[in-house]
């Protein structure tokens, strides 16, 4: 007997939830920014300064996707696989386009999966190629906060750096269990397993069991799928460095888009900002961390008394979040254009 299929209301209600989470931030920090004839409220002129640092925000965005591509073509040759960079960009395009619209960034890495092996890539170089994608991005962003957070503890608000503390602690556990488990795995199930005794004694784990086996399972498989590649040394370290150049621009963006609007601000002042900013939501469960990235960038850049804060937020978010869904979205379209083409080919 087939069991029942899931009915989608529950998936519906979290969307509609992060829906109006994110209007009702957007909302609020409009009122905030509007209400009293802020400062924050000027607005964007088109001044050839303006359009220089928007043609800035539009480089580093072109860097972003171009690092990130570079990493699956890279791939590609190291694991004997077919290289193209058009395949290795629609896989990182479509990568970031479902970490953007999933929970937690949940959907990411099973599509990539799926999609390299759709267009003939074995099922092992798939995997291998996206587990490790993933491993030396977080490994990228890990540096490059450890690297801000030794050399630059000046933050606006002392709440925020913190909760980055916090945050890049908890987003370094999957790397860090990782990495034990490559030199002593039987010492980390023993870990894992009283971690999650304990967690299931405190009533915040159900079927500790299950879970254990679920949270092994899932390294033993990390740890397969990364040593593919990991063999290869040089392409190891150039993925890590191809990591920091993607995470280097992204977090140059706020800069860029807070002097369209004149502020008067240092680089190193907004990076180093912007580092503790992602490091602080980085594990909000919402999709693309919304709400709490619009908040969190409102409240850090209007303690430094920039212009044109709140329009700043709303630009800051189409390049860094938004601009992923429409790539995303334009590389579907065009790959079902092409399918519908060769269909009425084949049919001619």
């Amino acid at each position: 007997m087939s069991e029942p299929k899931q009915k989608p209301t529950k998936k519906w209600i979290w969307t509609l939830l992060f829906v109006l989470i994110n209007i009702a931030v957007v909302a609020a920090t409009a009122i905030n920014e509007f209400s009293g004839g802020a400062q924050g409220s000027a607005a964007l002129v088109f001044t050839k300064s303006a359009l220089l640092y928007l043609a800035c925000c539009f480089l580093c965005l072109v860097v972003v996707f171009l690092a990130e591509s570079t990493k699956y073509w890279l791939m590609m040759r190291s694991l004997g696989e077919k290289p193209s960079f058009r395949i290795a960009f629609e896989t990182a395009a479509l990568g970031k386009y479902y970490d953007c619209i999933t929970p937690s960034g949940a959907g990411g890495q099973p599509f990539q999966i799926l999609w390299l092996h759709r267009h003939g890539y074995s099922s092992g170089g798939s995997s291998a190629m996206t587990i490790t994608g993933f491993i030396t991005m977080q490994a990228g962003f890990i540096l490059l906060a450890l690297g801000v957070f030794i050399t630059w503890r000046s933050v606006e608000l002392e709440a925020i750096r913190y909760t980055a503390y916090f945050g890049l602690l908890l987003f370094s556990l999957i790397p860090v269990l990782l990495a034990s488990f490559s030199f002593m795995p039987d010492t980390v199930k023993k870990i894992i397993s009283a971690a999650i005794r304990l967690g299931a004694r405190l009533k915040l784990v159900k079927k500790p069991e299950e879970t254990t086996e679920k949270l092994i399972g899932m390294l033993d498989s990390y740890h397969q799928s990364f040593s593919v590649i990991a063999k290869d040394k040089l392409t190891l370290v150039c993925l890590l460095l191809l990591s920091l150049i993607y995470r280097v621009a992204l977090c140059s963006l706020p800069f860029f888009v807070l002097k369209m609007f004149g502020a008067q601000v240092s680089f190193i002042r907004i990076f180093a900002t912007t580092v503790y900013l992602y490091a602080s939501i980085a594990l909000v469960p919402t999709p693309g961390n919304a709400g709490a990235a619009e908040g969190a960038f409102y409240l850090v850049f209007s303690a430094m008394k920039s212009d044109g804060v709140f329009w700043a937020m709303l630009i800051w978010r189409l390049f860094s979040f938004y601009s992923f869904i429409l790539v995303g979205a334009g590389v579907y379209a065009v790959n079902a254009l092409q399918k519908r083409r060769r269909k009425g080919g084949e049919s001619a």
